[in-house]
Order: structure tokens, then C-alpha cells, then sequence
């Protein structure tokens, strides 16, 4: 796995975006309104070689793989640059994998030796007529899909272009006037015109990811200088969240066009689906994140003066061109789960590998699949997936699972020991602790799998967590006594940090503790100590200074449970959890169960949560959908056929489906950055805050299509439709954006620390 460019990639972005930010400033785009056409850029691009990049050597080009145009485009989108460049080197391709032909070979001529651009024509024509054909009206040439023949067609005279909402050249094409020649027939014509229509999907998405990062830094930034009531409006919580929400999104989308890209260039079996889907996603994005900026300006916003104008209608303009984005979420369904030659499915269990897909090994002709962006995860990630897989096949049974749902204990203490037998709790250890030295990727494999079993390992989570806060800020004897006894599986741990009058205000913490010497007094009570019944350790928060900022007077603890003067009492929750309330009366704690100084606490929580926020559920998401896949393919529909065939719960699903991808990459960035050395703070804090919004939102979406079996809870006799685990998932998803840092604190996080938003507080 490679989540990055590589040198020669950053270097041909940083030249393209350096030209453009001189030859496409927003004086310059408002000039080229309305053909949205500006023959300068144009002749600077075809200088430097853009439009035929990714056109072989052997015929004029570069040889440029598409992971190489897709930084092109990128910076395209950043600078709304008025010419067809996504357009025109799609069409190159295309046309270099049909240079054969004499008319193909002259155009591409042309467009290596400096002439004005190809386009393609995304949909088929209709009565001889390609409508709204992106750059058409700027165009020498036109691909087009015409019948049952693809063809190329030289215009007589250039199309006139409507006026239109992104100012684009777009213009309407009569394929029989003009020199027009056939370059396939048939199916081929047809898989050709796919596959380019495709290609212009995922390097259209990066566009719009390079549209949407320079409009949210167009808001950001205006957020940051325009004061009112005395303060930078960025200061507002309701504009920072919305932020956050935003820069989360801009991310995900980044890593799903990035993979879609790459998809095409190695020929992955998905191929088909991620353009798809990362074309909804990112324009989705890009669209609400310029509404928003714009919505941040006021008033301004909506003066042609102000540049953000002009990515709202660009975004919008460049979503409606390929239709109704209803529809294309119609056809992902469609590429999904009705194609049998589609290759394994993204976001379910139908695929060869869940998390990062591991493509095919041959890399598509005439590209090595060494180009920057990688989401294969390697044999080894592999191998130990399908041996983690293996172990919870044969030890998670459905009697753990159900015993698990009845009591409301998410922990299995038979299972856990299992786990600890063969090694999976202590896998991500370094040998001297007695682990398996396991890296940050197959550790996340391990936990995606544990997830989608359904095994109940809230204990594990929590133990991992504890044990590596341990690690990084404890003592010598903790790391000698205390990590062995929870790695081994002897010791289970709780988290005692949330109290009746603190909420997510954590450093409002009161549980005091006094120091005599080399004890501790502890007196007070902690909410929501979750398998504190099962727990031999409670991660415990308390106030030892209420002279300082109540952040800094903080003191963790590591405080065994069978100590005099602990309580347990239990709490049932709406989602069959069961947790509990802990009381603290005098109890007496050794300064050896002290973690990090005195008045350090906060410190030390964080770093906890980081470990905390790393675990983003994508397991469960999975588990959601096949749920949900499983119901839609048998229950009847009232129109006839399933409910897998009708378009509002193909739809549900494709938008759940796509939800769980997003989720999916930044669970796997965070672990690819901790795999190279980088602590994944925000990135982790994505993570978490995007796949528990979305668990939430795909649980209402299914439970809806439910219709009244939404209604009938699981255990019922009569909740045949998944069994009534939607309903269960519905009612469970609901606390996971709370723990681990609710929603709002985690936007707090990402717009402060990520987008550098100033303090509301």
C-alpha cells in the first residue's frame, strides 16, 4: 500500500500548477466566460505537452500512466482552468489505442504537434446527435459513440455552445456533418466507449477534488478574516463544524478518485465500480463544499466579483453533464450487483478482500503499477487476513454472537482467551513484550475481520488501548507486570473517564484523588464503565489539582478493580449494551499504578485516544450492507421481481455502498501512516467521526426500506427480514458517535487542529 504521489508526480502537478495559477487567475476565467475557453491556456498546456501525455512514446506522448493525468486534472480543477483538459486527454488515449486507422492517426497528429482539442462524447448519440458534448465547441475532433459504431467526426464549422450554468464549451454535435470516420463496431465500439467514458469519470473526480480543496480554502480563509460581533467568524462552532464535516468528506473523496484511478491504470478486478463511484462522491463533495463557502461570504458570496461564484456553478455544471446524479447511483447499483463480470463488490462481503482490494497482479498494458498511489495491501497484509479470518471462522459461533446480543456484554471471556492463545491480541507487539511484531496494516486487517464476524471484542479494544498508552507513557514495572497480564489475556481493563456532570467535557472531571505519601486516595463516581463487570483494571481520570487550569490538574491511573471501596452497577442501554456506573468510596491505590507524572493526565488521555479513534467500525458497516443485500435479493417487491429491483433501494444501497468505501480509506490511511512512522491524529479523528456518521446514516437508510419490518426487533419470531438485525444495528449505531469522542468534539479536533480555525473557547 502507497498513499502518496511519487516525486515525479509532485513535480508535474506543482509545473501545471504553476502555469495555471498565472494563465487561469479568476480575472482570467471571468474573461474567458461564457465559451469558458482561453486559447492561451490552452497553447501553454499543449506546450508543456498536457493534452497528449498519456499517449505512448512510440506515437508522440509521454507515456504518462493515468495516475499521472490525475494530478493534471487535479490542479485543472484548483484553477477552473477554461480549456477541455480532462476532455482532451481521455480522447488522446483513446485515440492512441486506435491508431491503426488513418483518421485516427491524423487527428492524434494534430493533437501532438500543438492543434486545438479532442473531446469525447460521454452519452450515446440520439438521432444521429451527440447533446452537450463537453469542449465540443472548441474542438477540431469529436469521439462519439453513434449506433453501434464509434466514431470520430471533424465538425465542418464549430458547434455553437449554449450558454450555460458552469460556462463551459459545451455544444451539441451532428455526427453526419463533417468528415467522420468509424474506429470500432459492435460490442468492441461499446467496451471501447466505456472504458474512455470511465477514464473521464475518475480524472473528472479529481478535478473536482482540486475544485472542492480550493473552495474550502476559499471559505476557510474568508472564515478567518471577516469579524463580526468582534471575532473572526471562524471562531463559530456552526461554521467549524461544517467545516470539518467538509474537510472530512474532501479527504475521503481524495483516496476514492485516487483509487479509482488507479483501479483503471493496474486493470483491478473493481475497475468498473470505483469510477463510479468516486464521480458521486466528489462531485456530491465539491458541490457542498463550494455551497457552503459560498453560503460563509453572505451576501458577497453572490457577487460576480467574489471568486467562489464561480466554483459553486462549476461544481454543479460539472456533475450534470454525465445527468441526473439519482441515476448514476442507479447504475452503480447496476455495476455492483447485476454485472457477473464486474469482479468482486466494494463495501460488502462479496469480494475477494475486504479493506484496500488486492488487484490483479498484471499491470495494464504499457504501465507498471509502481506509478505513486498503490491500495494493494501486499501478501503478507493478505495472508495474515485469511489466517485471521480462519481462526474467528471456526471460534465465532453464533451462540457467542446471540449470547453476546442477549446479555448485552460485548466480550466474550472464552473467546478472548482463544484470541490470546494464538497470538492476535498481542500481534501488533514487538517481540520483547512477547508479541508477534505484526505491522500497522495487518493489525488493521485483524480488526476489520474481528468486526465483521460479528465477535464481540469491545474487550479487546479497550485492552489495546490501555496497554499502549501503558507503553508509551508508563512505567518500567507497568510495561514489565501490567502489559503482559493483559496481552496474555489474564487482564481485562475498562475506561473510567466520563462522569455524570462532564459529559465530553472531560478535563470537568471530579473524581479526586489524594495523595499520602505512596498512596492515593480515590473518591468519586465515573458513568459508562463499560465491561467494568468484567474488568481486572480501570483506566482511571481523576483531579489532583484544582489550583490550575482544570486540564493540567489532572492524574491517570491504572487501578485494579478488586480493590476495597469499587462499586459496579449496571446500566442497560437502548441498544442492548449493557454498561455501568462505578463508584469510588476511599479507595486506596499504590503510586506504582500511577500512568505518566502527576497533573499529566491530559497528556496521557490523549494519546489514548488516538488509539481510541483509530478503531472506525468498518467491519460492522459490512455487515450492515450484506444485511441489507441479503433482505433486498429475497423479499418481494409489489411491483414484482425483489426488492433488489427497485430503483429507491438500489439506490439506498449504492449510496451505502459508496459511504462504506470512504470509510473503509481513511481507516486504512491511518493505519498506512502509523505503518510509516507518522501518528494518524486527525487523520484517525476522520476516521472515526466519518464511518460512525455513516453507520448511522446506511442504519436509517435500510431500516426505512424496511418499511413496517423495520419495526420488528431481533429475537422476535416474526423479524424475518435480515432476522431483525437492521433493527438491532439501528438502535446499536447510535451511541458509536458518541464514545471515543462524540461528533462534535471530534469536528472541534479536525476544524482547530487540522484546518487551524481559531479557538471559540
Amino acid at each position: 500500500m502507497h498513499l502518496q504521489p511519487t516525486e515525479e508526480q509532485e513535480a508535474l502537478r506543482d509545473a501545471v500548477a504553476r502555469f495555471l495559477e498565472k494563465a487561469s487567475s479568476p480575472e482570467a476565467v471571468r474573461e474567458a466566460e461564457p465559451l469558458g475557453w482561453d486559447p492561451k491556456v490552452w497553447a501553454g498546456l499543449t506546450e508543456m505537452g498536457i493534452p497528449t501525455l498519456g499517449v505512448p512514446e512510440a506515437q508522440g506522448g509521454s507515456g504518462a500512466s493515468l495516475r499521472d493525468l490525475a494530478v493534471v486534472a487535479e490542479a485543472a480543477g484548483a484553477r477552473l482552468a477554461s480549456a477541455p483538459v480532462v476532455e482532451a486527454m481521455v480522447a488522446a488515449r483513446l485515440l492512441a489505442r486506435h491508431a491503426d486507422t488513418d483518421a485516427s492517426a491524423g487527428v492524434l497528429a494534430e493533437l501532438v504537434a500543438g492543434g486545438d482539442p479532442v473531446v469525447l462524447a460521454l452519452h450515446p448519440s440520439v438521432d444521429g446527435r451527440a447533446a452537450l458534448v463537453p469542449g465540443a465547441a472548441v474542438a477540431t475532433a469529436v469521439i462519439a459513440l453513434d449506433g453501434d459504431d464509434l466514431v470520430v467526426v471533424q465538425p465542418a464549422e464549430p458547434p455553437r455552445s449554449p450558454t450555460n450554468l458552469g460556462s463551459a464549451p459545451l455544444a451539441d454535435v451532428d455526427l453526419a456533418a463533417g468528415t467522420r470516420t468509424v474506429l470500432a463496431s459492435g460490442p468492441a465500439a461499446r467496451a471501447v466507449h466505456a472504458l474512455a467514458v470511465d477514464e473521464w469519470r475518475a480524472l473528472t473526480a479529481r478535478w473536482l477534488v482540486g475544485l472542492g480543496r480550493e473552495a474550502q480554502a476559499i471559505g476557510i480563509q474568508y472564515a478567518k478574516d471577516r469579524r463580526q460581533f468582534g471575532v473572526a467568524v471562524g471562531s463559530f462552532q456552526a461554521l467549524q463544524h461544517r467545516f470539518a464535516d467538509l474537510q472530512t468528506d474532501l479527504d475521503g473523496a481524495d483516496l476514492l478518485s485516487n483509487k479509482a484511478v488507479w483501479a483503471i491504470d493496474v486493470g483491478d478486478p473493481v475497475a468498473t465500480s470505483f469510477p463510479s463511484m468516486a464521480f458521486w462522491f466528489c462531485g456530491d463533495t465539491a458541490q457542498r463544499t463550494a455551497a457552503w463557502a459560498l453560503h460563509v461570504h453572505g451576501g458577497y458570496g453572490f457577487m460576480e466579483e467574489y471568486d467562489i461564484q464561480l466554483h459553486f456553478r462549476r461544481a454543479k455544471a460539472a456533475r450534470l453533464v454525465l445527468g441526473d446524479p439519482r441515476r448514476e447511483l442507479q447504475a452503480l447499483a447496476g455495476r455492483l450487483w447485476d454485472d457477473p463480470t464486474s469482479g468482486p463488490i466494494p463495501g460488502s462481503t462479496h469480494r475477494s478482500t475486504r479493506g484496500a482490494d488486492q488487484a490483479s497482479e498484471a499491470a495494464a498494458p504499457g504501465h507498471d503499477d509502481q506509478g505513486g498511489f498503490d491500495f494493494r495491501l501486499g501478501a503478507d497484509v493478505e495472508q495474515y487476513r485469511a489466517e485471521v479470518r480462519a481462526f474467528l471462522a471456526e471460534h465465532v459461533t453464533d451462540e457467542i454472537i446471540e449470547r453476546a446480543h442477549h446479555t448485552g456484554t460485548i466480550h466474550d471471556n472464552g473467546l478472548h482467551r482463544a484470541m490470546a492463545d494464538a497470538g492476535w491480541i498481542s500481534a501488533g507487539w514487538p517481540a520483547e513484550f512477547g508479541g508477534g511484531g505484526r505491522s500497522p496494516l495487518e493489525m488493521n486487517a485483524l480488526q476489520e475481520e474481528m468486526y465483521l464476524s460479528g465477535a464481540p471484542v469491545d474487550g479487546l479494544g479497550v485492552a489495546s488501548l490501555v496497554a499502549h498508552t501503558i507503553l508509551l507513557d508508563g512505567t518500567d514495572w507497568q510495561k514489565r507486570t501490567i502489559i503482559p497480564e493483559i496481552l496474555s489475556g489474564a487482564a481485562m481493563c475498562c475506561l473510567g473517564y466520563s462522569e455524570p456532570d462532564a459529559g465530553s467535557d472531560v478535563a470537568a472531571c471530579a473524581t479526586r484523588a489524594v495523595r499520602d505519601g505512596d498512596q492515593w486516595t480515590i473518591n468519586g463516581q465515573k458513568m459508562f464503565t463499560t465491561l467494568a463487570h468484567e474488568a481486572n483494571y480501570v483506566f482511571l481520570l481523576t483531579r489532583t489539582n484544582t489550583e490550575v487550569a482544570k486540564h493540567k490538574g489532572l492524574t491517570m491511573f491504572v487501578v485494579p478493580m478488586d480493590q476495597p471501596g469499587i462499586s459496579v452497577t449496571p446500566v442497560h442501554t437502548m441498544g442492548g449494551e449493557r454498561t455501568n456506573i462505578t463508584y469510588y468510596d476511599d479507595v486506596k491505590v499504590d503510586d506504582k499504578y500511577r500512568v505518566g507524572d502527576v497533573d499529566g493526565g491530559w497528556s496521557v488521555m490523549m494519546t489514548a485516544l488516538v488509539f481510541e479513534r483509530n478503531s472506525a467500525w468498518y467491519g460492522e458497516l459490512v455487515r450492515l450492507l450484506d444485511h441489507g443485500l441479503g433482505w433486498a435479493r429475497t423479499a418481494p417487491s409489489p411491483a414484482g421481481g425483489t426488492m433488489a429491483d427497485d430503483p429507491l433501494v438500489r439506490e439506498r444501497l449504492a449510496r451505502i455502498a459508496i459511504g462504506n468505501e470512504v470509510s473503509n480509506l481513511l481507516g486504512w490511511r491511518a493505519a498506512w501512516m502509523a505503518s510509516e512512522g507518522t501518528l494518524p491524529g486527525v487523520e484517525g479523528t476522520m476516521a472515526k467521526l466519518f464511518t460512525t456518521e455513516h453507520y448511522q446514516f446506511a442504519a436509517n437508510e435500510l431500516v426505512d426500506a424496511l418499511g413496517p419490518d423495520g419495526l420488528r426487533r431481533h429475537g422476535d419470531p416474526s423479524a424475518t427480514a435480515a432476522d431483525g438485525w437492521i433493527e438491532a444495528i439501528y438502535r446499536h449505531c447510535q451511541v458509536t458517535t458518541i464514545y471515543g469522542g462524540t461528533s462534535e468534539v471530534l469536528r472541534g479536533v479536525i476544524a482547530e487542529r487540522g484546518l487551524q480555525l481559531p479557538r471559540n473557547r
